[in-house]
């Protein structure tokens, strides 16, 4: 029988007191890159989602953290485990206990990335029912100094047109748009929003479809492509226009996680992205019966 007296791995959701043994245990993950630092405020304060901790021996020593992206559409994200007490399987507490709370919150769909190598990751979703359903890849370039005048910004009364046109043309996607790291449909709500944020654009009046998100690192301004939607053999053309929109709009790079696919990747070779990625990132999704 278990001693009464052993530690056991308990989740519940974060308190503002677990800061120190997160920010801690976080800051040696990713050789000191970990992003966790960052945000760590921004998901205790989620007034939609839910941030987790799982507690062993009186400390915080696992992360994860469930995010709202539009009605009905969750993302799971964030999930760290103490490097000191690896093998205790707390990725799979973290896992079992953000999937409850999901199944009695009505989520419609979930959805989560990881690392094609984190094959612990890979077993524990499809253990829980996900199932994969595409690869990225991340790709980069640097802005154009060009002129540009390719993109219209949509306003908000062509968001279903905009949804209907995502439809048909991001099949090479699996339907879905990236709106930093975090993938969901496009559907009239994330459109909308992005619209009202003025990052909603018609390529070539009605022959493509552009959305992006902005990050900042060291003070350089990077545009992510969210939605980049058009005919296969208009890609590379559209890519080169957005490194021209790139620059038009204050930003030094761009960045896609890209569709592992071989015509989208010869598409971001011709227009000048590259790659450092030796790995992919696989994504899996579960969707409510």
């Amino acid at each position: 029988m278990p001693s009464f007296s052993s530690p056991q791995i308990v989740c519940r959701p974060a308190l503002p007191s677990d800061a120190a043994d997160v920010l801690e245990f976080t800051k040696f993950i990713w050789d000191g890159h970990d992003y966790i630092k960052y945000v760590w405020h921004d998901w205790l304060a989620d007034p939609h989602g839910l941030l987790v901790v799982a507690q062993y021996g009186g400390h915080a020593v696992g992360l994860g953290k469930i995010t709202l992206l539009a009605p009905g559409q969750w993302w799971l994200e964030g999930v760290r485990i103490d490097p000191k007490y690896q093998g205790l399987k707390i990725g799979s507490h973290l896992m079992e206990y953000m999937d409850e709370w999901l199944q009695e919150n009505g989520y419609r769909v979930v959805r989560y990335m990881t690392s094609s190598e984190r094959f612990q990751m890979h077993h524990l979703g499809g253990r829980l029912g996900y199932k994969k359903i595409g690869e990225v890849r991340s790709y980069q370039a640097p802005a154009l100094e060009d002129s540009i005048n390719a993109f219209t910004a949509a306003p908000i009364q062509q968001v279903a047109q905009a949804v209907e046109f995502s439809s048909l043309h991001l099949a090479h996607a699996r339907g879905l748009m990236d709106s930093g790291w975090k993938f969901s449909a496009p559907d009239t709500a994330t459109l909308e929003n992005k619209a009202h944020q003025e990052k909603l654009f018609w390529w070539h009046g009605r022959d493509g479809l552009f959305t992006y998100w902005a990050d900042e690192e060291d003070g350089e301004k990077t545009l992510g492509i969210g939605i980049a939607a058009c005919e296969m053999n208009a890609l590379a053309d559209m890519l080169m226009d957005i490194r021209r929109l790139a620059h038009a709009r204050g930003f030094v790079s761009v960045i896609w996680l890209a569709p592992v696919k071989g015509e989208v990747e010869t598409a971001l070779k011709n227009a000048g992205f590259t790659t450092d990625w030796d790995t992919t990132g696989f994504l899996y999704e579960k969707v409510r019966k």
